[in-house]
């Protein structure tokens, strides 16, 4: 284990402490966390990615930080995936039907957070490379702003909440920009927002938090009410506090349920980890993965995988250094899936120690997994007609498995209902 890693995880930790209200620190639950982390790693095109736990910090300071729907983090990978020491707990026996055990939801307070909405026909920003889905942030300030993932914020407006479910938005000092923030409904071109507009609008949610409805009562600005008067639904694809959220990291969109915490994004190409230092709880999402030729040399070129889950399986059966302990077959919300153990075998050896297994089929990039010897992957590959799709929960095996894995809808829409 790398004791530059080490220090890092150590560090990471003690500043998430630093952020948070005051409480008991377990030094030996830290410094484990740590070292297991190190187990397991993703390779990335640039040495040390500290930019996501950075993000998250810019928020807690008061700045404004929005990122596209479409492309949250860029092409960014981690550094560092945890993963158990060679002496984790056997796997428990899986359920046939995956279904999240009952708990509380502990979503971000309505409205803050940040918010996923279809860009509906009619609606036009005025841009030819507009993506068809729209980020609605509401950050420390409190501030709100839409997102289209191109240059600058829109619609920047003070978030304020006043009486049952009601907000006023006003276009502050220094932020309006007319022109910018002008839309065109059903061929109707609106005006912009000036300074000083105000906007008055009723909230209602979802009772579990996933959907936010804002209605216009009255609002200054015409632009800002086409955009803003509509559904919302919250986005874990980004720092969140846990509980329930759409993931939009590639088709099909879905729902999962983390438990609280404080958790970190990483977005790759069809790819996604949404990852938490203490207690170290890490989500990972893939989609049509591909495996290596070599496990000791990625170099040596990609092994295709066809499509579904049995060829998945049938990777890891001929992929040297590896061994499949078991496949059992679940439902993961009404589509077959097989849950695959298989770890890395404790003689198995590479010149750099690392093991390759997989990388998205449509990842270009450098961003690919490996284990280290000993290593045990809990992984539920799910048929589904969109692809191949696979998920993971780390530490594994993991007692949140069934919990977490069993809480995923996958969606054909967003959600509009609150």
């Amino acid at each position: 284990m790398s004791d530059i890693r080490f220090d890092l995880r150590l560090e990471r930790a003690a500043q998430r402490i630093a952020d948070e209200a005051v409480r008991p620190i377990d030094a030996v639950a830290i410094a484990e966390s740590a070292m297991r982390s190190a187990a397991r790693t993703s390779e990335l095109s640039t040495p040390a990615l500290r930019q996501p736990r950075a993000w998250a910090a810019a928020l807690a300071a008061g700045l404004l930080v929005v990122v596209g729907a479409s492309a949250l983090l860029g092409n960014r990978s981690r550094s560092d995936i945890g993963a158990p020491s060679q002496s984790a707990p056997p796997a428990s026996p899986v359920s046939p039907s995956l279904s999240p055990s009952p708990a509380p939801v502990a979503a971000e307070p309505t409205p803050g957070g940040t918010w996923l909405a279809d860009i509906p026909d009619g609606l036009d920003f005025g841009s030819s490379s507009a993506p068809p889905r729209m980020t609605l942030t509401v950050a420390s300030g409190p501030i709100a702003a839409i997102d289209l993932g191109l240059a600058g914020n829109l619609f920047l407006s003070s978030f304020e909440t006043f009486g049952a479910g009601e907000v006023r938005l006003t276009t502050p000092a220094g932020g309006s920009a007319p022109e910018r923030d002008a839309v065109t409904l059903d061929g109707i071109a609106l005006a912009g927002c000036r300074e000083g507009d105000e906007g008055l609008y009723q909230t209602t949610s979802s009772a579990d938090g996933l959907v936010l409805r804002l209605s216009a009562v009255s609002d200054e600005c015409l632009s800002r009410k086409a955009v803003f008067d509509r559904s919302w639904t919250r986005s874990i694809g980004v720092p969140n506090g846990g509980g329930i959220g759409v993931v939009d990291a590639f088709n099909p969109l879905f729902t999962v349920v983390l438990p609280a915490g404080s958790y970190v994004v990483d977005l790759n190409t069809d790819s996604l980890m949404i990852v938490q230092d203490l207690p170290e709880l890490q989500f990972h999402a893939f989609k049509d993965p591909q495996g290596f030729i070599d496990p000791c040399n990625r170099s040596a070129g990609r092994r295709t995988i066809a499509p579904g889950a049995d060829a998945v399986v049938a990777y890891f059966r001929q992929l040297a250094g590896f061994t499949v302990d078991s496949t059992s077959e679940v439902m993961i919300d009404g589509f077959r899936a097989v849950r695959l153990v298989v770890h890395a075998d404790e003689d198995a050896s590479c010149p750099d120690g690392r093991l390759w297994e997989w990388q998205p089929k449509a990842q270009t990039g450098d961003a690919a997994w490996f284990v280290r010897p000993g290593v045990t992957d809990s992984l539920y590959i799910v048929d589904h007609p969109a692809g191949t799709l696979m998920f993971e929960l780390l530490p594994a095996p993991n007692p949140l498995e069934q919990q977490v894995i069993g809480s995923i809808r996958f969606l054909d829409v967003l959600p509009t209902t609150p």
